[in-house]
């Protein structure tokens, strides 16, 4: 039976498109599960793991971005999508012996929530979680994902690199 992670690398391949993450609350879940299909070489260029707020500011994310909006919303989730995927171009640009980027659509991934079992508040509960899926010359789509009561941190983490993979296999 084939999982969600090999569709996913399955379609990228076929689709000749590049993937990249930027994710903070799934702490490179999303890569890992990606990683773990053989032949992912040929799909996936790299990520982040962008926790603090300072690590999405050296990504790109302007602080006053977080400060307005807080690290985990809808536009900081765009912000890390687009400034990932802006890397990817940025590194496709400047190598151009680099195969792997040449001529393929980009995507990239990012993630950023409250995965628990503490941290969450009236207004962003835990298991609130903000996907963005930037790709190349097509913009960029954010989803706002809430998990009512989530029960322990490693299965909430997991349910949100999954959907992220689910919204990758249905933008493409």
């Amino acid at each position: 039976m084939i999982n969600l992670e090999e569709t996913v690398v399955r379609k990228l391949k076929t689709t000749q498109q590049i993937l990249c993450t930027v994710e903070s609350c799934t702490g490179g879940m999303i890569a890992h599960l990606v990683t773990t299909i053989a032949g992912a070489s040929e799909i996936f260029w790299g990520g982040w793991v962008v926790y603090d707020n300072s690590a999405k500011e050296d990504l790109g994310v302007p602080k006053t971005l977080i400060e307005n909006h807080g690290a985990v919303s809808s536009e900081v989730a765009q912000a890390l999508a687009e400034n990932g995927l802006r890397k990817m171009q940025t590194n496709s640009a400047r190598t151009e012996s680099r195969s792997l980027l040449k001529p393929r659509g980009l995507i990239c991934v990012s993630t950023t929530g409250i995965a628990g079992p503490s941290g969450g508040t009236p207004e962003k509960p835990v298991g609130l979680c903000y996907i963005g899926v930037a790709v190349s010359g097509k913009g960029t789509h954010v989803e706002k994902l809430l998990i009512d009561a989530p029960s322990d941190r490693i299965q909430t983490k997991t349910f949100f690199a999954h959907r992220a993979l689910e919204l990758i296999r249905e933008i493409i």
